[in-house]
């Protein structure tokens, strides 16, 4: 687990591991997951998963707040079962952003967790990682009651587990296929059945998220990495550099050499 405080100076970062809680106490004017912009105000709270772009406008230059993140192994290890937050992964998806407004009141007992955490990390205080995993946990369970995240009141855990799986199989194969039906082969069932559950589930096209995924990766690729747009487009399973960039700009409203220099 990494548990750092705010610095105006870091403007972009991405974690294709971790999950992070990012506590914005003061002093940031917004924040953006990959391509979507979100204005943020004082003591507010963004759950973010592994992959995404983050980036970070200060307001001016006190910026006050904590970024902890920790493993998928150390998420999915702990006791959450009955929390929404479980499903955060799968319902932060298209434009949804797990966002938490806090008092300010609270706001203190968040910095409290986050001190106490920073304290045990770097401490040698024997079963450490017993008093880090309750903190975490008592910090998930009040995220939980305040996330926006909800699933669909119609849908049930059955159609849950498909699409959890079906973005896991997304995740691990959006460079090379690109098509509803390869995974709706992979899961053994047709590929309209499968399009209703996602839509019923998540309220977008199975297709979108195969799309989400490639956006993310092409993010992350143009931020942080050092291939060419044409490499890149390779990369992403596109046959032109051309088709990539219409992809792009059509999803971002902009093409990819300006999404870089920004």
């Amino acid at each position: 687990m990494i548990v750092r405080r705010l610095n105006p100076r870091c403007r972009h970062f991405s974690d294709s591991e971790n999950y992070s809680i990012l506590w914005a106490a003061e002093g940031l004017k917004s924040i953006t997951l990959d391509t979507k912009t979100i204005p943020s105000c004082a003591n507010s709270i963004v759950f973010i998963t592994p992959g995404r772009v983050v980036g970070l406008e200060p307001e001016n230059g006190c910026v006050k707040g904590w970024i902890l993140s920790f493993c998928k192994h150390f998420f999915w290890e702990q006791q959450l079962s009955q929390l929404n937050i479980r499903n955060v992964e799968l319902f932060s998806s298209l434009g949804e952003v797990p966002q938490i407004f806090l008092s300010p009141k609270i706001g203190l007992r968040i910095n409290g967790i986050a001190e106490m955490i920073h304290e045990l990390i770097g401490s040698g205080i024997p079963n450490k990682e017993l008093g880090i995993s309750s903190l975490l946990k008592t910090l998930l369970v009040y995220c939980d009651s305040r996330c926006n995240i909800r699933p669909a009141a119609h849908s049930n855990s059955h159609e849950v587990r498909l699409v959890s799986r079906f973005k896991e199989l997304v995740s691990g194969h959006f460079l090379e296929k690109h098509r509803v039906s390869d995974y709706a082969a992979m899961m053994h069932i047709s590929p309209k059945y499968l399009n209703q559950l996602v839509k019923r589930v998540m309220g977008v096209t199975a297709k979108s998220v195969i799309q989400e995924q490639l956006l993310m990766q092409a993010c992350r690729d143009l931020k942080f990495g050092g291939e060419s747009i044409k490499e890149i487009a390779v990369k992403l399973g596109f046959s032109e550099a051309d088709h990539f960039s219409h992809f792009f700009k059509k999803e971002v409203g902009c093409a990819p050499s300006h999404y870089r220099m920004n």
